[in-house]
């Protein structure tokens, strides 16, 4: 590419595949220069600063991993609360680093993220409770989700790059019936009964019902 055709985009777009590709760390204008064949001075008529550059890489991952537009759908509130989840794991599970950059809300709050907030509110309101609350409801499903979705791809994050679930651990060889070590008293009955809803997707789920149950019963007394 030559300097005079590089776009905002384009170095947006080679940040990205860097971070997909060896993570948030390897992201430099140096080796964004080097990857789009332009001087590094460059970028900086684009992009005054990694950190804006990092802004722009969030929004961007955002909007391609929109939630889905609720027109004609006959969505509950507790629906979207799983649409949500179903997005997000999705993303989390392609573009591991955003777990991080989602975390940060200089980083967060884009034109698309406060999209996604407005979509996740618009749900909640339905539980008849101010803007407010249904703001923080909102990031408290966020919150889990981003847990719960961290074992998963933590591995990503580091030095390794892997995202397996299925990695040998104390906790699978214990509800396998092979503990590697001492079983705490309260562990005891979990000992040979399977790795079910216990380390997959299925976990995500239950805590979210879980916490919809909570929000439910917090809007009734309230209400």
């Amino acid at each position: 590419m030559t300097e005079a055709k590089l776009t905002r985009a384009a170095i947006v777009d080679a940040a990205i595949a860097l971070a997909d590709a060896d993570g948030l760390d390897a992201v430099s204008m140096r080796r964004i220069a080097d990857r789009l064949a332009v001087g590094t001075m460059s970028l900086y008529r684009h992009v005054d600063s990694k950190d804006e550059l990092i802004a722009a890489m969030t929004d961007e991952i955002a909007a391609r991993h929109p939630y889905p537009d609720p027109t004609g759908q006959d969505w509950s509130w507790r629906d979207r609360v799983r649409i949500a989840a179903e997005v997000d794991w999705q993303l989390y599970q392609q573009h591991p680093w955003v777990l991080l950059t989602f975390a940060v809300p200089r980083y967060s709050f884009g034109p698309q993220g406060l999209a996604s907030l407005a979509w996740l509110v618009a749900g909640l309101r339905e539980l008849e409770v101010t803007a407010r609350e249904a703001t923080t409801m909102a990031f408290t499903v966020w919150n889990y989700i981003s847990g719960a979705s961290l074992p998963v791809v933590g591995g990503a994050l580091l030095a390794d790059k892997r995202t397996a679930t299925d990695d040998p651990n104390g906790l699978r060889d214990l509800l396998e019936g092979t503990p590697q070590f001492p079983v705490p008293p309260a562990l005891a009955d979990l000992e040979g009964a399977g790795v079910s809803e216990l380390t997959s997707q299925d976990l995500l789920y239950l805590g979210l019902d879980a916490l919809c149950d909570g929000f439910a019963a917090r809007a009734d007394r309230s209400g």
